[in-house]
């Protein structure tokens, strides 16, 4: 917890000597509400994997099934906090959680489709090689105008699990 205060501070004293070119708030995800229908159906396929796993005799993929369809679940009901992603001479801070410098993102790319308006950035960082922030009601081309001086643009492929976690209105 000190840790955590102490990095927030640091941030804090950073934000200070650096100037804040843009910022925004926008949710940490897109919420979708899930009907009961949804659940069943998430139970009725985590039975079948179950089931078939089994059949297999896969007591790994077996266990593993339960775990993340309860994982699924809690993730489901979660609502989603309110960023604020500020875009300053030196970082991109996102939320109090996350602070990147412009020298550890690789390449930038804006999604501008009628589902989604997202930047999306691509890292140096192992665990965290692409990030994606909604744009809320951000104008995109004022986005892109600031982060063109810092990182290049490079298109960007959205992951498959992206596609279909927004297809089944995860």
């Amino acid at each position: 917890m000190k840790i955590r205060l102490l990095y927030a501070n640091l941030l804090c004293m950073e934000d200070k000597k650096t100037k804040t070119l843009l910022s925004w708030t926008a949710p940490e995800f897109i919420y979708h509400n899930k009907t009961r229908a949804w659940f069943i159906v998430l139970g009725i396929v985590s039975a079948a994997l179950l089931i078939i796993s089994l059949l297999l005799k896969n007591y790994f993929g077996a266990l593993l099934v339960p775990i993340a369809s309860f994982l699924i679940y809690v993730h489901a009901r979660k609502q989603p906090r309110q960023l604020t992603i500020a875009i300053t001479d030196e970082y991109i801070n996102i939320g109090q959680f996350l602070s990147l410098a412009h020298k550890e993102i690789t390449s930038f790319w804006i999604f501008e489709e009628p589902s989604i308006r997202s930047l999306s950035l691509e890292t140096k960082k192992v665990l965290q090689p692409k990030i994606s922030v909604l744009l809320a009601g951000q104008n995109p081309a004022a986005i892109r105008e600031i982060l063109i001086k810092f990182v290049p643009e490079k298109k960007h492929e959205e992951y498959f699990t992206d596609i279909i976690a927004r297809k089944i209105k995860f």
